[in-house]
């Protein structure tokens, strides 16, 4: 079978890890979120804790937090965030070139523009149930969570718009978009393994 790639983006509390979770499940394939940052780590000698701390946060951010990071680094090589976004797109990368996957966030869909079977999709939800999901997993109150919600995204879309050249979060630079609210997570789910299997031909 060729080998194909799901990239999704998502919004805060839209319910998309989980719907990239019971995708990949379904598919038979694996999902990489934070073990991206561990494959990075591995394959550059890395301290995985900077991948970490860096994690979907573009440069001016982690910089105004973190400072310096070059104790991390082998050697006396020079570390900065850009850096460490090639290092995590290369792991992408060699992810995506081995096996079929689901990969989340991370600017995935653009760092595989060029893959010859890559699939992107964003998952959003209405605000009421993104607020209901977060206070229910994070024990939060509404006002909490709304806040918690608003940084959320803020910070992704950050990270992404500075290192791509696509919009996060507008229609045109997806493949798909879909409002998880319309159909919850099950019928999201199943809309898109059907969407998928009929792309790729499965």
């Amino acid at each position: 079978m060729k080998r194909y790639v799901i990239t999704i983006g998502r919004q805060l509390g839209s319910g998309g890890k989980e719907i990239a979770e019971r995708l990949a499940g379904e598919l038979g394939i694996k999902v990489y979120d934070k073990t991206l940052l561990q494959a990075a780590a591995r394959e550059s000698g890395i301290d995985a804790e900077v991948f970490e701390m860096a994690d979907e946060r573009d440069s001016g951010s982690f910089f105004g937090i973190h400072g310096s990071m070059s104790e991390y680094m082998p050697g006396d090589s020079c570390l900065d965030s850009n850096k460490l976004f090639e290092l995590q797109s290369e792991a992408i990368r060699n992810i995506a070139q081995d096996e079929s996957c689901v990969i989340v966030g991370r600017c995935a869909e653009y760092v595989l523009r060029d893959h010859p079977a890559m699939l992107s999709i964003f998952i959003t939800g209405d605000k009421a149930d993104r607020i209901a999901r977060v206070v229910k997993a994070k024990g939060f109150d509404a006002d909490a969570a709304t806040t918690f919600i608003e940084k959320g995204d803020k910070k992704r879309r950050s990270y992404h718009d500075y290192y791509a050249t696509t919009r996060w979060g507008e229609a045109g630079c997806y493949d798909v978009c879909v409002n998880s609210s319309r159909l919850g997570i099950d019928g999201t789910v199943a809309f898109l393994k059907q969407f998928i299997i009929a792309h790729f031909g499965l």
